[in-house]
């Protein structure tokens, strides 16, 4: 098996064809690695290439005292998260604010209709309950991460997921005496 950091050394020293076997070496592993986190082969491609073009710019600039394979992994996973937070951002402006617009069939939109104030009438129900696990889910619905709304609302990261577990068995308790439990709503 290779290593990378061997290569690393090897290029920085050597000539054109150090680089190349370094690089070759990544290409390979960074397509392994991007092609299982990012279903869509031409994006993850592109994420390859853009990692690759960074190295490429920065590691011989760069004095690397550690590691290089951590710090050449380092890049490709920061370029995978600006892929997913491209992505997520695109999705998001791309969707329309009412869903019920979209849908065509009138008894859909009804059901959707009744799904969403059941929900609310749910959330209402927790928060009467206990206001903490309402704002959890409301919080954790937003797309706030664990560390944010522990930070907000004071509380441990166990506490967290131990309110958020008792908030979704009283939302689907409630959403189960209001007959939305099993039913296949879009």
């Amino acid at each position: 098996m290779l290593d990378i950091n061997t290569l690393y050394e090897k290029a920085r020293s050597g000539g054109r064809a150090q680089e190349d076997e370094l690089f070759s070496v990544l290409t390979v592993r960074f397509r392994l690695i991007a092609g299982h986190r990012i279903r869509n082969g031409e994006d993850a491609e592109d994420v390859v290439q853009e990692s690759l073009a960074v190295i490429c710019r920065e590691f011989r600039k760069t004095e690397i005292h550690s590691s290089f394979a951590a710090w050449a992994y380092e890049v490709l996973r920061h370029r995978m998260l600006s892929y997913f937070e491209r992505r997520n951002t695109l999705r998001s402006r791309s969707e329309p604010l009412d869903e019920e617009l979209q849908i065509s069939d009138k008894s859909l939109a009804n059901d959707l209709a009744d799904l969403k104030t059941s929900l609310i009438d749910c959330l209402m129900e927790i928060g009467g309950y206990n206001i903490r696990y309402a704002r959890i889910l409301n919080l954790h619905h937003q797309g706030y991460d664990t560390e944010e709304i522990c930070r907000k609302l004071s509380v441990s990261p166990g506490n967290f997921y131990l309110i958020l577990c008792r908030a979704r068995l009283l939302l689907d308790k409630c959403l189960r005496g209001k007959g939305y439990y099993g039913r296949k709503v879009q």
